[in-house]
């Protein structure tokens, strides 16, 4: 949706999901961290392996700066808004 560039990098994004889909990531840079909220739906987030249920009208915040994956394990629509904030060393 829109995002900066520079040492302090800020995204903003909004997800739709299928049902069964999901995205896995590697991780960011340290001490990225990122606030999700779920609009529709139920969100699975795995980070590090721990897994974490968000449902619909709920936030979470997460250092994502190792693997993660946000995950649609549900037989309905997922949309959530989410940012991301990469942090200069």
């Amino acid at each position: 949706m829109a995002g900066t560039s520079g040492p302090d990098m800020l995204e903003l994004w909004q997800w739709i999901m299928h049902p069964g889909e999901q995205f896995e990531s590697a991780g960011h840079p340290a001490d990225t961290c990122e606030l999700l909220f779920v609009n529709q739906g139920t969100l699975t987030l795995t980070v590090d392996g721990r897994c974490f249920i968000i449902r619909e009208g709920c936030s979470a915040v997460a250092r994502t700066d190792m693997p993660h994956a946000y995950v649609n394990d549900t037989n309905e629509v997922l949309e959530f808004t989410m940012t991301v904030n990469e942090k200069s060393r």
